[in-house]
């Protein structure tokens, strides 16, 4: 079994046996006492931590009291902490055992960095990893849920995963290590429990082999993930494009993918759009545009040819007075704004000749200016005379129609006002016509946005 647990550690490079300091999570059962033991003899540095969730009145203090004892005997750092875990599902709306392994976490990963600890160890094995497999494929999953539990994520390490609950049952056995029985496991209530106890010896009875089975079926299943990944990056580089904070995608390029739909989720399901969300959407991609989608943190609007995913924000509310120019229009001649996600440079020129416009390029008379200027984003009733339209008002809703902006992009645009409100300039499409350079000019403020 050491001989095993070592080259296991090796093979999948879960740390360095010599030199990583490890946090070994313990609850005192026999996984957890294995694992203990194991890296005992194989020469580990590690710390002990234990969390009491207090869900089982005296039975869950003397669990601490064992796991304490062990750290003793062992000696070696011990951590421990107690959880009120029925107040906290309820505060969180959670389920006990979502809460429990929550705190637990949160709580393990707060002491491996306060201590210096490079990973936390846990004790899954084989038999965890098929219960995880038949839990995800009775309750829905997709590809990833086929992998079963895996050696490594992130910093959180599982040493036992290439033994089964035989081979650490006999280990103890063998050992004579005592450790602690929860009386909890014994009961089908729970999921995992019904399937170790009641669908897995049916399943083993029609297949004696059926851990060596599923361990085939694991490196299978990962293979296959590996491939779909590389499938999914190649699609995401043709269908995807990444326009500041928006993400665009190509609708006609998704619909074409070999499996739109796995494409779509595996691009939105990043931005908290649940599976449910995403079918909806793909389903209903032939709709006009103008549709819009939300999840807890982004909104989706189906545009013209592109779906276009932006956080959720509040931006209409952003309002930014520009002092780097207002306290120095009259002492410099030039400068720099960099305020969120703008930036402008701005010179004050007396040469009339020359003066170039485009969208991101204005000129103004500095004169005809109300100073201070700020920016903000738009609002309805907003009106301007666009530059070119012979001093014709309009207004910026119909602007934006006309130029056919979706509605992201109204909310991302940004406007230069003077200190009357007037609209100076719809950054990085359009000049106000009131404000423009003249024969009679004697100062000029040239912007340039970028």
């Amino acid at each position: 079994m050491l001989s095993n647990f070592i080259t296991y550690i090796q093979q999948q490079e879960l740390f360095r046996l010599s030199r990583d300091r490890i946090l070994i999570a313990v609850s005192g059962g026999m996984d957890s006492v294995a694992l203990v033991q194991l890296c005992k003899k194989a020469g580990v540095k590690f710390g002990i931590a234990h969390c009491n969730f207090q869900l089982r009145a005296q039975e869950s203090d003397a669990d601490a009291q064992f796991v304490q004892d062990l750290a003793q005997q062992m000696k070696v750092p011990f951590y421990q902490v107690s959880f009120e875990t029925k107040k906290e599902a309820a505060l969180t709306k959670k389920s006990i055992q979502v809460a429990a392994r929550d705190l637990r976490y949160e709580w393990l990963e707060g002491i491996r960095k306060t201590n210096d600890y490079q990973y936390i160890a846990v004790g899954h094995h084989h038999n965890d990893s098929i219960e995880t497999l038949l839990i995800n494929l009775t309750m829905g999953c997709g590809i990833r849920g086929l992998h079963g539990i895996l050696p490594k994520n992130g910093l959180l390490i599982r040493p036992l995963l290439f033994s089964t609950r035989a081979d650490i049952e006999a280990y103890i056995q063998k050992g004579n290590f005592e450790y602690r029985e929860d009386s909890s496991n014994s009961s089908t209530k729970y999921t995992r429990n019904a399937l170790r106890h009641l669908v897995v010896p049916q399943l083993q009875r029609i297949n004696p082999n059926l851990e060596q089975t599923f361990e085939e079926n694991f490196l299978r299943f990962r293979e296959t993930e590996a491939l779909y990944d590389y499938a999914i990056q190649q699609l995401k580089k043709e269908t995807v494009t990444q326009k500041g904070t928006s993400l665009w995608i190509e609708i006609e390029g998704v619909s074409k993918a070999p499996s739109p739909l796995s494409l779509l989720y595996e691009i939105l399901q990043a931005y908290q759009f649940k599976s449910s969300k995403i079918q909806y959407i793909y389903n209903r991609r032939a709709e006009e545009s103008g549709a819009l989608y939300t999840s807890k943190t982004h909104q989706l609007l189906r545009d013209r040819t592109h779906w276009i995913v932006s956080p959720i924000s509040s931006n209409n509310a952003s309002k930014y007075n520009l002092e780097g120019l207002n306290k120095n229009i009259d002492t410099h001649t030039k400068g720099t704004i960099d305020i969120e996600n703008v930036a402008f440079q701005w010179e004050i020129l007396k040469q009339k000749s020359n003066l170039k416009t485009n969208s991101n390029r204005i000129y103004l008379d500095l004169d005809q200016l109300n100073f201070p200027l700020h920016l903000r984003h738009w609002k309805d009733g907003d009106v301007f005379y666009p530059l070119g339209m012979q001093g014709k008002k309009k207004k910026l809703s119909k602007f934006f129609k006309d130029i056919k902006m979706n509605r992201f992009d109204k909310d991302a645009t940004w406007l230069l006002c003077d200190k009357k409100g007037a609209i100076l300039w719809v950054l990085g499409q359009r000049a106000d016509e009131r404000f423009k350079v003249l024969e009679t000019t004697k100062r000029i403020l040239k912007l340039d946005l970028g």
